[in-house]
């Protein structure tokens, strides 16, 4: 479907004025959440120049209305069923429950930041939360995009507000050597990721989703362009892989999640994960769909090693959040269980796995942020030592986030895993291997997660913990908002399956619309 309107079919009465008007609102009123977070950014900026120091921490309360404004913002449109802006982006459920789990995110990690910033000695600034928000408001634009330049521009605005914010700690080389690595290793894969896209370009000649799906169903992989989209599909498979920290492309993952302000750290282990998962599905299962026989066994092998070299690899850590960065990537390998299944259960399970990852994940890392030392030094296993005497409430919240990421029911994880491994199950094949290692590799993880809550419940501390310190406010409530909704997603799963089924069934639906 060809959405520009030219004035010929105007005049013919093809097209009333009328129509044009409602397409207009509807094409503008579908980004509304980019332009709040593109405005917010500005506003936050220019406050940040005529606002008293004393009143700093203003900052953050405003970028958070913004936050939250970018994600309501999406329930004010009724989103059309066909792509806008000549099928650059899409605007359907999927985009409206991408807004909702990326700004959810970015809120939580905003009010994260003024305890951890000031615990640090860091001065609020008013392009750490501008950062955030483009971050988020590229995570978004990637999570809708269905065209390649869209997808690459939208990677490119969140990875180089990432770049900063992982290096963002003045004092701390650890901080400026993970965002120089994220830096060089990310542009590595962003580019292998460039001339995968330039390859089906070259094959076809358009950098549409629905353009390069309707070539390839026309068209036998074995014709004259079969050799260039097969190797632009293996450049894309990397390039992916790498964002999505699947094994052996995870390397830079534990470094960067440890260096980074902790925040930061739980911005990127969530949001820039559904984005690049979302992105995934449009083009693995919407885009090149027609050949998902040649995809699929690729996604087979990197969900098998990515679960279990990421499950193995978290046992032997000792520093919480490179125990944490390598749990993200074993989640990233039950992730690609759903795509590779590639029907209906494994997509819907994809997307309940990201909305209950978001929570229980985001939990956690509050926690840790809530312990941290005045330096933010690293947080070690053996620091949750006597934590459920010393402060019962960050115990109770980091046993709800880690039994849901260990699969224990009747948490969301369960649900979470549950439903990628039926989408495998359904499928058939060699396929049922996956849930058989994915059910494995989640006896292993429950070990390295339980080694925390025995050490907060069973073990006596031998010295005294600093532990019980006052909680902020606004940590407070990020670790309210995970705890509440890491129960809230297990124990009321329908009422969040019929949302992500909503979502699941548009995925694909908008690129096999013919131009």
């Amino acid at each position: 479907m060809n959405l520009l309107i030219s004035s010929s079919q105007l005049f013919q009465g093809k097209i009333t004025p009328e129509d044009l008007d409602n397409l207009g609102k509807i094409e503008w009123g579908a980004l509304w959440p980019a332009w709040v977070a593109s405005l917010g950014i500005l506003l936050i900026l220019m406050v940040d120049l005529v606002l008293p120091q004393a009143q700093r921490r203003l900052l953050a309360w405003l970028s958070l209305l913004v936050a939250i404004a970018s994600g309501a913002s999406t329930f004010i449109t009724d989103y059309s069923k066909t792509p806008l802006f000549q099928g650059m982006v899409a605007a359907d459920d999927l985009s409206r429950f991408m807004a909702v789990i990326i700004f959810g995110t970015v809120a939580l990690a905003i009010m994260a930041s003024p305890d951890y910033l000031a615990r640090l000695g860091i001065e609020v600034q008013g392009e750490y939360y501008a950062l955030i928000l483009a971050a988020g408001c590229g995570m978004w634009l990637l999570s809708i995009a269905t065209n390649f330049m869209i997808l690459f521009v939208a990677l490119e605005l969140f990875s180089l507000a990432l770049y900063i914010l992982v290096g963002f700690l003045p004092r701390s080389l650890r901080s400026h050597e993970a965002g120089f690595k994220y830096f060089l290793l990310s542009s590595f894969a962003s580019a292998f990721m460039l001339y995968g896209i330039a390859l089906l370009f070259g094959a076809y000649g358009t950098t549409s989703y629905s353009g390069l799906r309707s070539q390839l169903a026309a068209n036998s992989i074995h014709s004259q362009n079969g050799l260039l989209v097969l190797i632009g599909l293996a450049m894309l498979s990397v390039g992916f892989a790498f964002k999505i920290s699947a094994v052996p492309f995870h390397m830079w993952t534990p470094d960067v999640y440890e260096g980074a302000p902790t925040p930061i750290t739980a911005l990127m282990a969530v949001g820039t994960k559904a984005a690049i998962v979302v992105a995934f599905l449009r083009v693995f299962n919407g885009a090149l769909e027609p050949i998902a026989a040649y995809w699929q066994p690729i996604l087979y092998v990197l969900a098998i090693i990515t679960m279990i070299g990421g499950n193995l690899l978290a046992m032997t850590q000792t520093n919480v959040k490179r125990m944490l960065a390598y749990s993200a990537v074993a989640h990233a390998g039950y992730i690609l269980i759903g795509i590779a299944a590639n029907n209906p259960s494994g997509l819907q399970g994809v997307l309940f796995y990201l909305l209950s990852y978001s929570v229980m994940t985001t939990g956690a890392f509050a926690v840790v942020i809530a312990l941290e030392g005045p330096r933010g030094e690293g947080l070690e296993v053996a620091d949750f030592t006597g934590l459920g005497r010393a402060n019962p409430w960050l115990a109770a919240v980091m046993t709800l986030c880690l039994l849901s990421l260990g699969g224990i029911p009747p948490t969301a994880g369960f649900f979470g895993k549950a439903l990628v491994f039926s989408g495998a199950v359904q499928a058939g094949g060699w396929q049922l291997i996956l849930p058989l290692v994915g059910a494995v590799t989640s006896v292993i993880a429950v070990f390295y997660y339980f080694r925390i809550v025995v050490r907060m419940y069973l073990v006596d501390s031998l010295v005294k913990l600093p532990l019980a310190r006052r909680t902020a406010f606004s940590l407070g409530l990020v670790l309210l908002v995970a705890g509440v909704g890491t129960i809230a997603l297990g124990l009321l799963a329908g009422f969040a399956l019929n949302w992500v089924e909503q979502a699941a069934a548009t995925v694909g639906q908008l690129v096999a619309i013919s131009k």
